[in-house]
């Protein structure tokens, strides 16, 4: 009976113990859950899985699809790439020299006539007399007669082997003269093009926000890296895919954004061999001939041209100087010099001037030199406080002239008032058009310090206003000018005319084919050789005639 009683109590007992432990592991279960169920999900994954080292990782969301817009930048940023230089150097004496090429006729004849071409080849040379067995550089040629006040600019075709053909029609009889300028050397094109794209631009711009009297001034620009604590206002015109940004400042809200002003930045992405490319002595240098000059004669009856009419197709080149007048090669200009020419075209009509501030000259003239109408609430002269919008009326004639600029960006040292700053494409877009209307339309100077696909989206979205304002107002008279050659030294890396150059062949691009009058500025300031951002005399006589022949 003793021995039962204790074979009873010992089962008890093991049965307590069991379930004390059942309890203990209950409630520490309980206390370290998430650890336990972690260790578990480790035991799962790493023992009882199939091995396979070789698992994809997690794919990263794809990037939105291009928009069309997008994808028509592409297009024309890939064509214009296509013709820069794949070119690197170690040594400044590797690259070209324009003392050392070399030049020649081609088609050596007797006799020139006037319709005919001349022809001639360029071999390039190094520094240490070596042949070039590349292409790419940067070439000015003109034909001239500085005694005839004539000249005219010549089409280089680039063989990619250090030669180039050089044509230049002849369009009048007389002693002319060759003259080509080695502008850059192709490894300085190729530099250029490297230092273009490898920021977002060598201006930086600064944004002033004001509420209640008080003041705050911030970073802006294109696009602005994320930093953290600091907000980014984004100033987005969805339809149109524009943006640029600026740091938000507290108790300061986006809409608050007033002034902008755009400085040097003084940034370089040259390296120290490429800068020695781009010294003074280096560029624009003009390539010795081997040749005398030739005569011209008038050998055949000139070919009779029509008007200059919107839509006509602009060719290369696109015409001459002689007396020292512009002479489009496919159609006949109205000389406009007196204020009377002027007056009876614009008689009864507005005119819009959307741009830069070489169609503010366009303005000047009418106020400050031949007087045809007067500005309203601008008392200054020339171009002080260029960066403000203007209007000049003539009462008596019925004639109304506006100027605006063509929006961000502007490189202005001195904050400008930005509420009134449309996107050129905007401003189109509020114009009714008409019958009386003369819009007038230039950009590139202020865009050659950024990447070109900013500018490529900008040419291509006032091609889409112009598109929509000719299907309500097809009888709207539009001019797009060029812009011009500038200052010949001026900053290669900001305001270099390479940079004008490509941005030049984006508007022959994106505007053929539609109906505006073009004023091909930049071929008439290579042709005249003018070397100021603002072509003076019969240079600007010339840009301003087409313009109004086209409007008239």
């Amino acid at each position: 009976m003793t021995g039962r009683r204790l074979g009873n109590r010992t089962t008890m007992g093991r049965l307590f113990i069991g379930i004390l432990l059942i309890a203990m592991f209950l409630i520490s279960y309980n206390w370290h859950r998430q650890y336990f169920q972690e260790s578990m999900r480790y035991f799962l994954r790493t023992c009882l899985a199939p091995t396979n080292h070789e698992q994809p990782l997690p794919k990263e969301t794809p990037p939105p699809p291009k928009t069309k817009l997008q994808l028509e930048i592409d297009a024309i940023f890939d064509k214009i790439e296509r013709r820069i230089p794949k070119v690197t150097f170690t040594n400044f004496n590797q690259t070209t020299s324009a003392r050392n090429s070399r030049t020649s006729i081609v088609n050596q004849w007797e006799i020139y006539c006037i319709g005919e071409e001349l022809v001639v080849q360029i071999d390039m040379f190094d520094h240490l007399g070596n042949r070039k067995t590349y292409g790419g550089d940067f070439i000015r040629p003109r034909l001239i007669s500085p005694q005839l006040g004539a000249a005219i600019s010549g089409t280089v075709r680039d063989f990619n082997n250090g030669s180039y053909h050089v044509h230049f029609p002849l369009y009048w009889a007389g002693k002319v003269k060759v003259h080509i300028l080695l502008f850059y050397p192709s490894e300085g094109v190729a530099a250029l093009w490297r230092s273009r794209h490898s920021s977002q631009g060598v201006i930086g711009f600064q944004g002033k926000f004001e509420k209640f009297g008080k003041e705050a001034v911030t970073t802006c620009g294109f696009k602005l890296p994320k930093v953290d604590g600091k907000e980014i206002c984004d100033y987005r015109d969805t339809e149109y895919e524009e943006v640029f940004q600026c740091y938000k400042f507290s108790n300061f809200t986006c809409e608050s954004l007033n002034e902008m002003r755009g400085y040097d930045l003084h940034a370089s992405y040259l390296t120290p061999e490429e800068k020695k490319i781009f010294q003074r002595s280096n560029i624009v240098v003009e390539i010795p001939q081997q040749f005398s000059p030739i005569t011209v004669t008038q050998c055949r009856k000139r070919t009779l041209k029509p008007k200059c009419q919107t839509g006509m197709s602009s060719p290369l080149p696109s015409g001459y100087f002689y007396n020292n007048t512009w002479n489009p090669v496919y159609c006949n200009m109205t000389l406009y010099r007196s204020p009377d020419n002027f007056i009876r075209c614009l008689q009864g009509k507005k005119l819009f001037l959307i741009g830069d501030s070489t169609l503010r000259q366009y303005i000047m003239h009418f106020t400050e030199e031949i007087k045809i109408v007067k500005y309203f609430r601008y008392h200054l002269r020339g171009f002080q406080k260029w960066a403000l919008s203007l209007e000049a009326m003539n009462m008596e004639k019925d004639i109304y002239v506006s100027y605006k600029r063509h929006g961000f960006p502007l490189e202005h040292d001195d904050f400008y008032y930005i509420k009134e700053d449309l996107y050129a494409s905007r401003q189109i877009d509020q114009l009714a058009g008409g019958k009386d209307t003369i819009i007038a339309i230039t950009m590139g100077q202020h865009f050659r310090q950024f990447p070109l696909k900013i500018f490529i989206q900008r040419a291509i979205n006032i091609r889409r206003a112009l598109e929509r304002l000719f299907l309500r107002s097809p009888d709207t008279k539009v001019i797009l000018k060029t812009e011009n050659t500038r200052e010949i030294y001026a900053p290669e890396e900001r305001q270099g005319d390479f940079h004008g150059y490509t941005q030049y062949l984006v508007l022959r691009k994106v505007f053929h084919g539609i109906n505006v009058g073009f004023v091909d500025a930049w071929d008439m300031t290579v042709a005249s050789g003018t070397a100021d951002v603002h072509p003076p005399d019969y240079t600007f006589e010339g840009i301003i005639s087409l313009t109004f022949t086209f409007a008239c």
